[in-house]
C-alpha cells in the first residue's frame, strides 16, 4: 500500500480540479467555433432527411445529390426560403452561403423510385446538448477542488 502525505494529496486534488475546470472552459469556447462537417446519406424512395447546421454568417453548406428524382429546400433561421429546387433528376450540386447566424434547415426529399445519394458538407457548431457535458466537467473540477480544500483543512 502506498501512503501519500496530506500535502501531496492536496496538490494532486488541486491540479486535478483545475485540469477538469480548464478542459471544460476550453471545450465551451471551442463549441462556439463552427467546424466543417460532412455527412453522406443514402435516402430511400419516398423518404425525407432534414439537416440543421448551426452556422455563422459567411459559412457555407455544400449539397450534392446524385440518383433518383428529388426536391431540396433550404430555410434560414428566420424561416425565409433560400433555395427551393423541385424535379431534380440526375446530379444536383449547390453551395449556400449563410447570411445570418443561426440554425439553417436543409430538407431533402426523395420523390423517385431509386435510392438517392446525398453528400452534405456544412460548417456547424456543437449542439446545446454538448453544453451539459462541459458543465459536468466544470462541476466535477469544483467538487475535486472542494475535496482538496477539505484535505488541506484536515492537515492543519
Amino acid at each position: 500500500m502506498v501512503i501519500i502525505s496530506r500535502r501531496l494529496s492536496f496538490v494532486i486534488f488541486f491540479v486535478a480540479g483545475f485540469t477538469f475546470i480548464g478542459i471544460g472552459i476550453v471545450s465551451i469556447v471551442d463549441s462556439y467555433i463552427p467546424r466543417f462537417v460532412e455527412i453522406t446519406e443514402k435516402i430511400d424512395p419516398n423518404q425525407t432527411e432534414i439537416f440543421t447546421p448551426d452556422m455563422n454568417a459567411g459559412n457555407i453548406a455544400n449539397i450534392y445529390i446524385n440518383g433518383s428524382g428529388s426536391r431540396v429546400s433550404v430555410m434560414d433561421p428566420n424561416n425565409n426560403l433560400i433555395l427551393n429546387e423541385t424535379d431534380i433528376n440526375g446530379i444536383f450540386n449547390e453551395t449556400i452561403k449563410s447570411e445570418i447566424n443561426g440554425k439553417y434547415r436543409i430538407q431533402v426529399v426523395n420523390d423517385g423510385s431509386n435510392i438517392l445519394n446525398l453528400n452534405l458538407g456544412a460548417n456547424s457548431k456543437a449542439s446545446p446538448i454538448a453544453f451539459s457535458g462541459q458543465m459536468m466537467l466544470i462541476i466535477t473540477g469544483i467538487v475535486i477542488l472542494g475535496l482538496g480544500i477539505r484535505t488541506r483543512m484536515q492537515s492543519d
